[in-house]
């Protein structure tokens, strides 16, 4: 053999071993998309049900609720530490631009919410489980919790039901990780999960269109920090008012914060008003 060929059959031997590494990645919409999908969402789902305790810090945006004319963005920062079966804290603090600082305790009788700009709090009675509480306030007051998925007990349960269609559709680098990015729908919700490829199965971003709520709004979380075996304080879960002195109807503070809003005014004693319902 001619010795200048070598180089030529050596690099043509190298394109048709890397032909098949490049290929592993099933198309999306197809049957193998779906099982990649499966698998990966049950790995991180595996991921968290297991570990009794957690803490994970977001960066998040939400569309507020209503006419794409009159929408506002919420751009903020959260950090949730979760206690299963019954115990839930978070933080939420608005960056430059959204004015937002409102605290959450779950104690596995009530949520309480603190809204330290305006200065007021709200608390309302709920079930004993995380899971049923967070159906709870999605139900009564229309309240999306975009975090709450990966919160349930079983969070691929969560994320896919019974119509859930969808599966693995590409790869993303976000900030330096890997992801595979997964996209589900089904007739209440678009969502998106970026799990990254490599280390823990734990979602980098997640992104959610609320397609029957008025305007279609929708938000996107990135996990900027995971913790499975957090130290939590005693007391961590107990509601304080602190200087949030007046407190106001549950269904008022929430509707509030889901607009852009001001808080309507002080509570009225009596039976809450439930609000509409939404399916997460």
């Amino acid at each position: 053999m001619h010795t200048y060929f070598r180089p030529m059959l050596l690099a043509w031997a190298v394109l048709t071993l890397a032909a098949p590494a490049c290929s592993r990645d099933p198309q999306p919409g197809t049957p193998a998309a779906a099982a990649e999908g499966e698998r990966l969402m049950r790995q991180m789902s595996d991921t968290l049900a297991k570990v009794p305790a957690f803490r994970f810090s977001t960066s998040e945006s939400l569309d507020t609720v209503g006419p794409p004319s009159q929408r506002q963005v919420l751009r903020f920062s959260r950090t949730v530490t979760v206690r299963r079966p019954d115990a839930m804290y978070f933080e939420l603090h608005g960056v430059p631009g959204t004015k937002l600082d409102v605290i959450v305790y779950y104690d596995g009788r009530t949520v309480s919410l603190r809204d330290d700009v305006d200065r007021v709090w709200a608390q309302t009675t709920v079930p004993a489980t995380l899971d049923q509480m967070l159906d709870d306030v999605a139900r009564r007051y229309s309240l999306p919790v975009p975090i709450g998925d990966v919160v349930y007990s079983v969070p691929y349960e969560a994320f896919i039901g019974r119509h859930t269609k969808g599966g693995f559709v590409g790869r993303e680098t976000i900030d330096g990780t890997a992801c595979a990015r997964l996209a589900y729908t089904d007739e209440f919700v678009d969502v998106g999960v970026w799990i990254p490829t490599s280390g823990q199965p734990l979602p980098r971003r997640v992104t959610l269109v609320y397609k029957r709520a008025p305007g279609a709004p929708g938000a996107r979380i990135d996990f900027t920090s995971w913790d499975l075996s957090p130290q939590i304080a005693d007391g961590t879960f107990r509601f304080t008012p602190g200087g949030a002195a007046t407190q106001v109807a549950f269904e008022d503070l929430t509707a509030r914060l889901l607009s852009g809003g001001r808080v309507p005014g002080p509570a009225a004693t009596g039976q809450e008003t439930p609000g509409g319902a939404t399916p997460r």
